[in-house]
């Protein structure tokens, strides 16, 4: 896996050549026909399987966020005659400042071309747009409505693979697959972004990810190996990222994963100081990963856009992570900071936005969002409880080396309050992370206090847990 002599140099070779990749994909894509894309475009809107309303809410058929999958279907239909612009920095055309009316903007474009209706223009030069390629690809061989029957089969064949990777000799490792895989069948809002041109990719990434991971943890479990996959994984996050939650989804579910194979190490490997080492390395590698992967696309957009890409990239981040203490903060019609809110008003005010939106986790159901709270919550201190009366250092270090995918979850929030409050409605999706290891966290307690017991099952099959 990539040359290089160290782990950090192969992770940067893994980076590279990921980027080169990506920057072919993106030519590539750029380079297509528009026309026959154009047509399925028209075809959908036809059929009804593309309609003006960019928000249909918890709707399972087209999804929640069509205002992204027009994004894409733009990007991919619209084209001048600058072959790299269009690759690093695809057209967008845009009514009412783009916040609104983006699919009733496709439709105008695919049926009565461009020059109908005044719009605002530009390049969209902030991501990789790595679902672009994807979505040319899927719509040059399907038309939309089986692309996304697809993606929804894919991301919940993922979770199933998921567990499957896991293997049935490790009983800790199954049960913590075992949770994510359950807990994003059941509580990820599969069936309103699945089958989205832009979350189903990034899902798919995500859990294959681990899943790959898991089939490979015998060889991974060398920081050696480990390094350069993590920089690779967090390449692909970034690539695939549209700010809908992917690479804190992604870090939150990798830590605790990552600890759990480094703790299945023989001894004397195993200790929980050497799991944490291990661990932190692949958070540093994937974080690695993802800003180097982040640079590089903005220096090729300042390239081949100008400095007004650097410009835009930098806005936008200040905006997103500055919560907004001298501002009103408003979106839709809603308001969730005001001038003056010191740092912790307006944390508590973007948590609390966040959690809000639990009922689209629980198919509308607000009561079934606080009770799955409940049982989360539950499940955390249960597990604290239980590893605190074991009285074992190693006890308390596996509890929280499951809290750190949690501790991630609630710092990104923190960090960007202002995109997360602003968008909530996918931002919740992070919750899998929470939501999962809590039970994988009582599971490995109640195990290990089994493991303690000599003729049990638990005691042949949860090897660390013997250590614990």
């Amino acid at each position: 896996m990539c040359g290089g002599r160290g782990p950090w140099v192969r992770a940067l070779a893994c980076v590279a050549l990921a980027n080169g990749v990506f920057l072919l994909l993106a030519l590539w894509a750029a380079g297509l026909p528009r026309e026959p894309l154009r047509e399925r475009i028209r075809a959908a809107f036809a059929t009804g399987e593309l309609i003006d309303n960019d928000w249909p809410w918890l709707e399972p058929h087209r999804g929640f966020n069509q205002y992204h999958d027009c994004s894409v279907l733009q990007m991919i239909s619209n084209s001048d005659d600058r072959l790299w612009a269009n690759a690093i920095a695809p057209l967008i055309y845009n009514r009412n400042r783009g916040e609104t009316d983006r699919c009733a903007t496709l439709r105008t474009l695919v049926t009565e071309g461009p020059n109908t209706a005044p719009y605002l223009i530009y390049r969209y030069t902030r991501y990789w747009h790595g679902y672009n390629p994807v979505a040319a690809a899927l719509l040059w061989a399907f038309d939309l409505h089986r692309v996304r029957l697809l993606l929804k089969i894919g991301v919940y064949g993922a979770l199933g693979l998921l567990f499957v990777a896991a293997g049935r000799r490790q009983r800790t490792l199954l049960a913590l697959a075992g949770s994510i895989a359950v807990t994003g069948a059941l509580f990820w809002a599969v069936p309103y972004f699945g089958q989205s041109l832009t979350h189903g990719p990034g899902d798919l990434l995500v859990i294959l990810g681990l899943a790959g991971l898991l089939f490979r943890r015998d060889r991974l479990s060398r920081v050696a190996a480990f390094v350069p996959f993590c920089a690779a994984y967090g390449a692909g996050a970034a690539y695939l990222e549209f700010l809908t939650g992917l690479l804190p989804t992604a870090l939150g579910l990798l830590f605790p994963t990552a600890y759990v194979i480094a703790r299945h190490r023989p001894e004397p490997e195993r200790e929980p100081a050497r799991a944490w080492r291990f661990a932190l390395a692949g958070l540093l590698a994937f974080s690695f990963g993802a800003a180097l992967t982040l640079i590089i696309k903005q220096a090729l957009a300042t390239i081949v856009v100008g400095p007004e890409a650097a410009r835009s990239f930098l806005e936008y981040l200040h905006r997103y992570i500055n919560p907004s203490p001298g501002a009103t903060l408003r979106h839709f019609g809603e308001t969730w900071a005001s001038p003056g809110d010191p740092l912790i008003v307006s944390s508590v005010k973007a948590l609390g936005a966040l959690l809000g939106q639990g009922y689209v986790l629980t198919y509308g159901s607000r009561a079934g969002a606080i009770a799955l709270y409940i049982g989360s919550a539950l499940a955390w201190v249960a597990a604290g409880v239980l590893a605190v009366r074991r009285r074992h250092r190693a006890a308390v270090h596996d509890f929280l080396g499951l809290a750190a995918g949690a501790a991630i979850i609630l710092a990104w929030a923190l960090c960007f309050q202002t995109h997360t409050t602003i968008h909530k409605w996918w931002m919740v999706r992070m919750l899998i992370v929470p939501l999962s290891f809590g039970w994988a966290g009582l599971a490995w307690q109640w195990m290990a206090i089994r493991a303690r017991q000599p003729g049990s099952s638990a005691w042949r099959a949860s090897e660390p847990m013997q250590a614990g």
